[in-house]
């Protein structure tokens, strides 16, 4: 296996990575863009770009948030620097954490713009999850599916045809495209990386009793739609010198923005919102890939000179042996683990990789219910729709 000179990746990322004669990763590479841009004239750019967008409608564009992440730099540089009244659009998680809701309300508080929410069927996203868990070995394909389409569809119904979004995962991770070729949002993108090739429209051949109602949240509007309603998705990070650790410093300081400590993760501000992504989910990254989370946050320290190689490797493989085993157990007991759905784990991943989930979650088989029986119980945790930890 091949692994970057510089920094924590190895040729095994699942959205796929390049390395130079020297062993330099495309990730690096394209990161030393960051140093050479004229970051003035791509602020430029983008404003000249925006000022066509002004007063269409009622909101000059559509801005997708979350109680984490990047969600107060980004709702920031709109409204201050690019001048926008923007629609706050979010997905809801499901999975929330105290500070991720606290978060989310001052957002659209100390900012005083809408916000427009979504919330699925508890019950719907309990066995997309089973389903998703079973058949591609991840948790996340439900959010991820419901974040990336919700504010495509509001673009449309409302006729506010520019969104904006914070980082392209593909540029910042792997040196996927160049800053300069201003990469928009696609659907292309968002089944084959962001979905693991499985769209909304797919999941019914691993279970064919959802039916449309179910997974209408997640459905992406029609190429014909788009192009009716001339929806434009821009990336801020093609315009913006981006750097989440220093964003966050400065939303942290102006504006209260909450973190939160995972036992897996070097940042504190990283995803404070969801203990169900930070925990399990990152652990399934991990058998799945050989990394977790914390592998891209210091992949990112190192870019940005803040830590040598070494002592990023380090940490690295000292956060990767931690876990939280609480929070793990009790997603477990709601979902209803069973024996069928890691049957079904082990032929549709690799056989180490079930075995492993199978051996350190649910050693204890009595503590979980066969999928018949699990359905019908209503565990506190989510009776309300919310996991709050």
């Amino acid at each position: 296996m091949i692994e970057c000179i510089a920094c924590l990746y190895k040729d095994n990322h699942p959205l796929g990575i390049l390395f130079n004669e020297e062993g330099l990763c495309s990730g690096c590479s394209l990161h030393q863009e960051k140093d050479i841009l004229n970051w003035d004239e791509r602020k430029e750019s983008l404003l000249n770009m925006v000022k066509d967008y002004r007063n269409q409608s009622s909101y000059d564009c559509i801005v997708p948030v979350t109680g984490g992440q990047d969600s107060y730099f980004i709702v920031h540089y709109v409204v201050n620097e690019l001048g926008l009244r923007p629609l706050l659009v979010n997905f809801n998680r499901v999975f929330n954490t105290r500070e991720g809701i606290e978060n989310l309300q001052r957002l659209r508080t100390v900012f005083g713009l809408d916000l427009q929410q979504a919330t699925m069927n508890p019950v719907v996203v309990k066995r997309i999850i089973q389903t998703t868990l079973a058949n591609l070995g991840t948790i996340n394909w439900f959010w991820i599916a419901g974040q990336t389409s919700l504010p495509v569809r509001i673009s449309r119904d409302l006729g506010v045809p520019l969104i904006i979004w914070g980082a392209h995962q593909g540029v910042e991770q792997v040196g996927m495209y160049s800053h300069l070729d201003d990469v928009e949002m696609t659907r292309r993108y968002r089944k084959e990386h962001d979905l693991m090739g499985v769209d909304e429209k797919e999941i019914f051949r691993f279970d064919c009793a959802f039916n449309e109602a179910d997974i209408s949240q997640l459905q992406y509007p029609s190429d014909l739609d788009l192009l009716n309603s001339n929806t434009k998705g821009i990336y801020l990070s093609n315009y913006v010198r981006w750097d989440p650790y220093q964003q966050h410093e400065f939303v942290v300081k102006r504006y209260g923005y909450q973190g939160r400590k995972f036992a897996r993760s070097y940042y504190q501000f990283d995803n404070p919102d969801c203990p169900v992504y930070m925990t399990i989910q990152d652990e399934l990254k991990q058998m799945k890939f050989g990394y977790g989370k914390v592998t891209d946050q210091l992949t990112r320290e190192i870019r940005h000179g803040r830590i040598d190689r070494e002592k990023a490797k380090s940490l690295n493989n000292s956060y990767l042996e931690k876990t939280d085993s609480d929070s793990i157990l009790k997603f477990l007991e709601w979902l209803g683990a069973s024996r069928r759905s890691y049957e079904l784990l082990e032929l549709n991943t690799s056989k180490d990789f079930a075995e492993k989930f199978r051996e350190f979650y649910i050693s204890d088989s009595k503590k979980y219910e066969d999928d018949e029986q699990s359905q019908d119980k209503d565990y506190d945790v989510f009776g309300k729709g919310v996991f709050i930890d």
